[in-house]
């Protein structure tokens, strides 16, 4: 749906409600009123919010090695590729393998989209939660900061602004800037892995989304189009990675043998396993590296070599009842979704044939788009971050 004056309205009931829950987390975190002290280190200071899929798994490993980038903390969003906890476990076992790393906060986001039904299909779901078969420990009866909460912890107590990685939906960023819209100034930017500018979208998958309607939309943003409409239009800096770019970075087996070597670190043995196992999955299909380009822009965006700077909005619009039926049967049930949006109107469907699309349009914000980088370039700077020392 657009955003209307009238809808901006309703977006502020579910702004006082979330302002008292991020208000309560800030007068309960036992902030000396001292602020905290800067590590010494020129480093990029970085939170990462993800939904947690097979290549977000990638993309953190690469952060988690860059010794040139000081990770604040991660926050899962729960309507991704893996639900909470579940995502939230991954993210911590991904950071164990890290000495650095290991010790930085971890939150856990919403289960549903600000508004409409999407969701992934559950089979691809599964493979997430288990990582593909990785043996992990047992999980345990932990309790997770709520994401947004915890996003919103993190850009309080920052000293100077900071980058957010986005490798998910934007809910927690949209529910983080629409509660307390002063934490924007805090964000110096945003590099989001979504949309599709000048190519088709990557809803339709064989054997699970064949027949669906929407041809446009990526699904980053198709999970969760008013959030990527609130964020888009937020004013705060955002450096695109959309399907534009990824298409052009495939996984190949070449890059798999230049990774593997006989003595490899923790994160960087993880990764080899990885992408063994997407490899030698029928069900897998084509690969692209999607999330971990998007993370080595955002630690070096001069690995871009085609930059464009467009006026972008995502298409959010009411749909019919008949819009929400397209993904019952491969996703989450109709009737598991709340009753009410995070406006705290009626939950409704979107549009399906262009939810979630990425549109230029005069109310669209400034947004850097990144459309290509040269496949070469970043196979070296992936593979030397991960075989680094750290």
């Amino acid at each position: 749906m657009n955003f209307s004056k009238k809808t901006s309205r309703t977006v502020s009931t579910f702004v006082m409600g979330f302002t008292a829950i991020l208000l309560l987390a800030s007068c309960g975190s036992g902030s000396s009123g001292q602020p905290p002290q800067r590590q010494q280190t020129a480093s990029q200071n970085l939170i990462i919010d993800t939904d947690m899929g097979t290549d977000d798994w990638l993309a953190i490993a690469y952060i988690a090695q860059n010794l040139n980038v000081n990770l604040l903390g991660i926050t899962a969003v729960g309507n991704g590729l893996v639900p909470c906890p579940d995502g939230a476990f991954n993210a911590e076992y991904l950071l164990s393998m890290s000495a650095r790393n290991k010790a930085k906060l971890v939150g856990c986001g919403n289960d549903w989209p600000m508004d409409g039904y999407a969701s992934y299909p559950i089979s691809w779901r599964q493979g997430g939660i288990s990582m593909l078969g990785e043996s992990m420990p047992p999980r345990s009866g932990q309790i997770f900061p709520e994401g947004a909460t915890l996003l919103a912890s993190l850009l309080r107590n920052a000293v100077e602004p900071v980058d957010v990685l986005a490798i998910g939906s934007l809910t927690n960023i949209a529910m983080v800037i629409s509660a307390e819209p002063q934490l924007k100034t805090k964000i110096r930017r945003i590099t989001s892995m979504g949309g599709a500018v000048n190519t088709p979208g990557n809803l339709r998958v064989h054997g699970f989304t064949d027949n669906h309607p929407n041809a446009f939309a990526e699904w980053n943003f198709y999970i969760d189009p008013t959030a990527a409409k609130i964020v888009f239009e937020s004013g705060i800096p955002i450096t695109l990675v959309p399907l534009d770019a990824t298409n052009g970075i495939p996984l190949t087996s070449s890059f798999i043998e230049r990774l593997r070597r006989t003595k490899q670190q923790p994160l960087e043995s993880f990764a080899t396993r990885t992408f063994d196992r997407i490899t030698g999955s029928p069900g897998n299909g084509e690969y692209f590296h999607w999330d971990p380009l998007a993370a080595v822009v955002a630690a070096k965006p001069e690995i871009c070599d085609v930059m464009l700077t467009k006026r972008l909005t995502v298409i959010a619009d009411a749909g019919s009842g008949a819009d929400k039926d397209w993904g019952i049967s491969v996703g989450q049930p109709i009737g598991s979704f709340p009753v009410l949006a995070a406006t705290g109107l009626k939950r409704s469907p979107l549009r399906a044939s262009n939810a979630g699309a990425t549109v230029e349009s005069a109310a669209g914000g400034l947004i850097d788009v990144c459309m290509h980088v040269t496949p070469a370039v970043f196979e070296h700077e992936f593979i030397n971050t991960l075989q680094s020392t750290n």
